[in-house]
């Protein structure tokens, strides 16, 4: 589709439709796993390719049942579908919820590509590292393809690149779908199994808001839920106490690692600016979607540390700025 995170992208299996094979160039035969990563990507992955499905969990082990599986996706759709329908466009979730796939994608469908469609996989719910809201923010991911904006994987690319998928899931859509929820929201308030620096942060970045303090940290506990997924087989697991050190000479648009991902997300929940949900800043701007213009028009949405900001900007192990 195109954190606390790092690295996300998977592959089709049981239960896509073969008009949805049809567009990765494929036979309608219905392979299970990652046997079509070589198929063009016309979707956006939320993981790298893997073979996680073949360890099979099922709902003994899940935190997340068919019917929060359901509910959660129709819960996040419901704020963004009016905003994909101004723009002329029908915002459709695909629920897999009996396909082992570990991942999600987001995709263009139809002649005019006015089918925004996310597609959600029972077998990445189905993860024992999965909570219900790391899924959430995984639904959040695969909208951030189509509505998070700059920036772009590439000049004429539809889809927000990898990294900006995961930033607009914190610094946007996950706002949007808790901020009011406000009794939990306070429950994550000195939660104890998370790293001091996370309460820390949180308390920084909106000092007299308990709520949104709240909020935050519970964005920090369900991206440490999506992380702890992207480092099975993968290694150490990624931390909020060791942020990627990584600087790159320009923007990386695939899936950064494990930890940068975490980064991202944590980055995101920390940005403090207010978002226009009429716009996709830098969307087929004149002067190019990836160059400083589209940049300039992303800057008046979300942190940059050209503007003095210290947190909440997207982490330099991904994305390079224009405008220094």
């Amino acid at each position: 589709m195109k954190i606390l995170l790092a690295s996300l992208s998977i592959l089709v299996t049981l239960g896509l439709s073969q008009k949805t094979f049809a567009q990765f160039g494929t036979s309608p035969v219905k392979p299970k796993g990652f046997q079509l990563y070589s198929a063009p990507q016309v979707g956006k992955w939320f993981l790298p390719r893997n073979n996680l499905h073949l360890q099979g969990f099922r709902e003994s082990v899940s935190h997340v049942s068919q019917d929060q599986f359901n509910q959660i996706i129709d819960n996040v759709l419901k704020y963004w579908q009016p905003l994909a329908a101004a723009r002329g466009a029908n915002l459709v979730a695909e629920k897999l919820w009996d396909d082992e796939t570990v991942n999600a994608f987001a995709s263009r469908e139809g002649a005019d590509g006015n089918t925004w469609m996310i597609h959600m996989f029972g077998g990445l719910a189905r993860r024992p590292e999965m909570t219900p809201d790391g899924f959430a923010l995984v639904v959040c991911h695969e909208l951030g393809h189509h509505f998070g904006g700059y920036a772009y994987m590439d000049n004429k690319d539809w889809a927000s690149a990898e990294g900006q998928s995961d930033y607009f899931a914190t610094s946007v859509c996950a706002k949007v779908i808790w901020s009011q929820d406000m009794r939990q929201n306070l429950g994550f308030r000195g939660m104890p199994n998370l790293p001091h620096s996370v309460q820390a942060g949180c308390a920084q970045a909106y000092p007299s808001n308990t709520n949104a303090q709240g909020w935050c940290v519970r964005v920090a506990a369900a991206s440490q839920s999506l992380a702890n997924l992207l480092a099975e087989g993968a290694g150490r697991r990624p931390d909020v106490s060791t942020p990627d050190p990584t600087v790159v000479k320009a923007t990386y648009t695939d899936h950064p690692n494990a930890q940068c991902r975490l980064d991202t997300l944590i980055a995101g929940s920390l940005c403090t600016k207010t978002w226009d949900p009429k716009l996709i800043p830098g969307l087929r701007n004149p002067q190019g979607q990836v160059g400083p213009a589209a940049e300039a028009e992303a800057m008046k949405y979300s942190c940059f540390a050209k503007e003095g900001y210290t947190i909440g900007t997207r982490p330099l192990c991904w994305f390079k700025p224009l405008i220094q």
